[in-house]
């Protein structure tokens, strides 16, 4: 197995949540200034817009990569031993050599 195999496979997963991510913030799902007043006055009147701004984004950062690590785990296994699968429930019995 190639190292250069794995950091593509890592390089791809973060790519894609990234681009995820800044399609959301800056197409699908932008920060709007008159949309934020109209719907939170108290806050928009006592906290600067640019803050607000940055947690718009924080927020749909987090989401995406919250099961980030899962992901990973499935590109690295792809690219070690050619399968790998997230949520699977494998079922049998594990040996006490192994167990060790």
């Amino acid at each position: 197995m190639n190292n250069d195999n794995v950091i593509e496979s890592i390089k791809s997963v973060v790519t894609y949540l990234m681009d995820r991510v800044m399609e959301r913030v800056l197409v699908t799902d932008p920060f709007c200034v008159d949309k934020h007043h109209a719907e939170k006055p108290l806050y928009a009147a006592l906290v600067p817009d640019e803050i607000f701004k940055g947690s718009h984004f924080e927020r749909r950062f987090v989401t995406p990569f919250g099961n980030a690590w899962e992901k990973l785990a499935v590109a690295v296994g792809k690219a070690y031993h050619g399968d790998c699968v997230q949520g699977a429930t494998i079922e049998g019995t594990i040996g006490d050599e192994s167990l060790r």
